[in-house]
């Protein structure tokens, strides 16, 4: 299953770069954020390259948009604002998406998102109660650091650095066990060999990344074995075409963010 995310940036001309990489890349999934255009519009200039795709539900969430092929069909479990929960199932199973785009710290607190980190992993808990598995990926705009509290607190997304001790499952913090998500974005911090980040700030502050990895991909334990890690990257250019500026920084007149692609193999 080769995934696809990208905060668009509201950039009404973002469908060709959307066009290229999927045709060089042959994506079974699509979620975008901040999507101006017909959703639907550009199903139909994707079936130029003989794929098969549909939009899931359009008014699931007012941040989010997905489209797939036809292998995968989706029910919506939950859907908000800024956050939508699916069942997805393919000829290899069922798994859980959760797709999101959470708050902007140019307007809200921390502690803001902390809190609805909080109710989308209570949603997801019960949705994986109700469900009888724990198949689930999170991928989005979290519009925090891995290492910031929503995406590391155990009461928030509780999304950890090591494969090994998110397959514990659980971790006990007061006598209350909080269970666990992988988060392989810790890997692509620094420079060696691609950007720093997939989103770029600067201010005049003394506490300033300026580099940071706001779009992520979480998973739980159960899909840890599945997913391809060496597939995992932030996408820095579309058929030769630069996302970044001369300075190498996202081109804004593109999209403030740049992309991510994962792969999960099926049927393991």
């Amino acid at each position: 299953m080769k995934v696809f995310f990208w905060n668009t940036h509201k950039n009404e001309k973002i469908d060709p770069y959307i066009y290229d990489f999927v045709e060089e890349n042959r994506c079974d999934i699509i979620i975008l954020a901040e999507y101006q255009n017909s959703i639907i519009g550009l199903c139909d200039l994707l079936s130029l390259l003989q794929m098969d795709l549909y939009p899931w539900l359009e008014n699931a969430c007012d941040k989010i948009k997905i489209i797939s092929v036809k292998d995968y069909r989706a029910t919506l479990l939950r859907d908000d604002h800024r956050y939508c929960i699916y069942s997805l199932r393919s000829a290899w199973g069922i798994m859980l998406l959760a797709a999101l785009h959470l708050p902007s710290k140019l307007y809200y607190e921390p502690s803001d998102t902390e809190a609805l980190a909080r109710k989308i992993r209570n949603d997801i808990e019960e949705e994986e109660e109700r469900a009888g598995h724990r198949k689930t990926f999170v991928v989005g705009d979290f519009n925090a650091d891995p290492f910031e509290n929503a995406c590391i607190n155990a009461d928030c997304f509780h999304a950890l650095p090591s494969g090994a001790e998110a397959k514990k499952g659980s971790r006990t913090v007061a006598g209350c066990s909080y269970s666990t998500f992988y988060n392989p974005m810790w890997n692509l911090f620094g420079d060696f060999d691609h950007t720093a980040g997939t989103y770029f700030y600067d201010k005049n502050q003394i506490h300033m990344y300026q580099w940071n990895i706001y779009d992520q991909v979480i998973l739980r334990p159960g899909l840890i074995d599945c997913f391809v890690k060496d597939s995992l990257r932030i996408v820095q250019d579309i058929k030769g075409r630069s996302l970044l500026e001369k300075n190498g920084r996202p081109d804004r007149s593109i999209s403030d963010h740049l992309p991510l692609y994962f792969e999960i193999k099926e049927g393991m």
